[in-house]
């Protein structure tokens, strides 16, 4: 697990890297879809390494296993908040580039959201279907320590799918947010400074939420009791499994 944490945070540190990078030149609109490529590629790369420990495939479970039963609810909340609070921003009139292309030359082309939103809505699209399929995937083993493990190996991998995609949101909230606030704290352009600590507060908030799922990705979190009974596995909630 460890190695396959380091691999998605090296996806994360490359992701965010280049689009910050990219934000401050004329492919503005391609820093999101740098981001999600490079967090995606880590967490396949991290996902490779990170086996399923029952192999063997046994006979169907008797126990219908729910998507509910497994995603974590309270990280749903928390990845639907900071989608909201990025279509609040989206709604306002962008600042101008960060990427000083009118101090050189006069004029800037207009900046636009929508790569953003458009790489959000794919990467949580791409997070509900994976989900699914992992939820739905036959069972492994054949005895009830193997069926616990394999339920144990379940939510492990939704919650590291679902924790990836709340980082990726967390980190666009937040740049966002200090974006538009870096504007309001320019009172003589019209700006509002209250508008500006606000908006700077919640950046950080945001930045926290971001640390906070990132380094989820590389902890270890407590293992299920392979011994767990067959017909109670599947039930076990999600936020018991985070841990």
């Amino acid at each position: 697990m460890i190695a396959g944490g380091l691999y998605r945070m090296a996806g994360m540190a490359v992701g965010v890297g280049t689009a910050f990078a990219l934000t401050r030149t004329y492919l503005f609109d391609l820093a999101p879809v740098a981001l999600v490529l490079a967090v995606l590629l880590g967490a396949l790369a991290g996902e490779a390494v990170t086996p399923r420990r029952v192999r063997g495939r046994g006979a169907a479970s008797l126990v219908p296993r729910r998507v509910r039963d497994y995603v974590p609810r309270r990280d749903v909340i928390v990845a639907a908040l900071l989608g909201a609070g990025i279509a609040v921003f989206a709604s306002y009139p962008t600042p101008e580039r960060p990427d000083h292309e009118v101090k050189y030359f006069g004029t800037a082309a207009p900046v636009s959201l929508a790569s953003t939103l458009i790489a959000l809505g794919v990467t949580a699209a791409l997070t509900v279907v994976i989900v699914w399929l992992i939820v739905r995937a036959p069972q492994a083993g054949i005895n009830e320590a193997d069926t616990a493990t394999d339920n144990a190996w379940r939510h492990d991998a939704v919650r590291r799918l679902v924790h990836t995609c709340t980082a990726v949101f967390a980190i666009v909230f937040t740049a966002l947010a200090f974006w538009y606030a870096d504007r309001q704290w320019d009172w003589r352009a019209g700006g509002s400074p209250v508008w500006g600590l606000a908006l700077s507060v919640l950046a950080g908030l945001g930045l926290a939420t971001f640390g906070y799922y990132a380094g989820a990705l590389v902890v270890t979190p407590p293992r299920l009791s392979e011994s767990a009974p067959t017909d109670t596995a599947g039930h076990i909630s999600a936020d018991g499994a985070a841990g």
